[in-house]
């Protein structure tokens, strides 16, 4: 597999730093979905454009029988102003910013489909490629599913027999894979509490019923869930992100709106909070004569690695890297939405080590950054994992 990757190298790196130049968020990947269509098209794949909006599907037929494989690839980006001093190559669009590694997961799905199109006579099954938007938002993979791609008549032609993927980690060394079974990434639920009250003036607050400190209460009360409530072995994360009430100093507002995220890894334990949440902020507003309505807002499940596929993916990775740089790892309270994909299809997702040998830079950050000699790997672990399943 060394020459099939070295005579694409140069193609590798143009494509991640061309991507990474022009980051598009959620549900604009105009530009980006556009070069993906017309490379796979040139690739010989079958092409189906705006699948959820700014998706891509691709299917490559094989000339021998073989299970049917889906590989995701997001394609996001964030915003934020990248940091511009590190690198001569940086985000061209204020405000927006490749900063956890979905250019290089499209850099590196376009590679392997450009390697395995070129075997295509001997490879069994059929390989389909999601390049999914709106991965960051939690909504691009249910918007895809939503639009038809697992349906009999959708671009697939019905449910693959997998689902697969990876995301570069910055947290792990480079030349290393890392996955696990069970429980991989939480589950994650936006959520929204509006608190309503009593308006007036804010130096006769007894003619009130004050939101901001009702809302405050919440915020308190609500931490009692994780460190009373539930195994301190049993994960969960409730943060809160926004708290917005009032318009002037001297005004006690009517309404207070507080959003946050819920991460959970066990479905047990996250029905149980939801409950609780719920009438936490219920029977708080009858204690402080406010009104607190509760809503989920967005659910992404949690991603889980069922352990045949767990163990049949770590020998594919391990055949490539060694089994010394294939890694186990604890779970997660960051989310991804590729377990919508894995919810009515056997799946495996991994992480594939991206740290630099500066150090590792957080995701999500102004300064995030990716060693590229990660993209070897996760070309090369992505192709040898796609043909095993193709004929597992």
């Amino acid at each position: 597999m060394d020459w099939e990757f070295t005579k694409r190298q140069d193609e590798l790196i143009r494509l991640r730093r061309d991507f990474h130049a022009h980051p598009e968020l959620s549900f604009q990947e105009d530009r980006t979905a556009r070069i993906v269509s017309d490379l796979m098209e040139k690739k010989g794949f079958k092409v189906t454009r705006k699948v959820g909006q700014t998706g891509v599907v691709a299917v490559l037929e094989g000339g021998q029988p073989g299970n049917t494989v889906m590989w995701r690839a997001d394609m996001d980006a964030l915003p934020l102003q990248e940091d511009h001093s590190k690198f001569e190559f940086h985000s061209e669009t204020d405000g927006v910013m490749h900063a956890c590694g979905h250019d290089g997961h499209t850099a590196i799905a376009l590679t392997v489909a450009d390697i395995l199109a070129e075997r295509k006579n001997d490879l069994p099954g059929r390989v389909v490629f999601a390049f999914q938007p709106a991965e960051e938002i939690g909504s691009g993979a249910k918007a895809m599913l939503n639009d038809g791609l697992y349906a009999p008549n959708g671009p697939i032609g019905g449910k693959p027999d997998y689902a697969l993927g990876l995301h570069l980690g910055a947290f792990s060394p480079t030349g290393t894979v890392t996955l696990k079974p069970g429980p991989l990434m939480a589950a994650a639920d936006a959520f929204k509490f509006v608190v309503r009250g009593v308006g007036g003036h804010a130096s006769m607050p007894q003619l009130s019923v004050d939101p901001i400190m009702v809302g405050s209460q919440l915020v308190v009360a609500l931490q009692t869930l994780i460190s009373r409530e539930i195994d301190t072995m049993n994960p969960a994360v409730l943060s809160f992100g926004t708290f917005q009430a009032g318009t002037k100093s001297n005004i006690i507002p009517v309404e207070a709106i507080l959003t946050g995220s819920l991460r959970t890894l066990d479905p047990k334990l996250r029905s149980y909070l939801i409950e609780r949440m719920e009438a936490m902020g219920r029977d708080l507003g009858k204690l402080f004569r406010a009104e607190i309505s509760f809503k989920l807002m967005e659910h992404a499940p949690a991603v889980i690695n069922p352990d045949d596929l767990t163990s049949f993916a770590q020998k594919s990775a391990a055949s490539v890297i060694g089994s010394e740089a294939v890694l186990d790892r604890p779970a997660i309270m960051g989310s991804e939405d590729m377990s919508e994909f894995m919810v009515d299809v056997p799946g495996c997702f991994m992480f594939v080590g991206a740290q630099r040998s500066d150090g590792p830079t957080p995701h999500h950050s102004p300064l995030f950054a990716i060693d590229e000699k990660s993209l070897e790997i996760g070309v090369k672990v992505t192709t040898r994992t796609l043909i095993d399943f193709l004929q597992k």
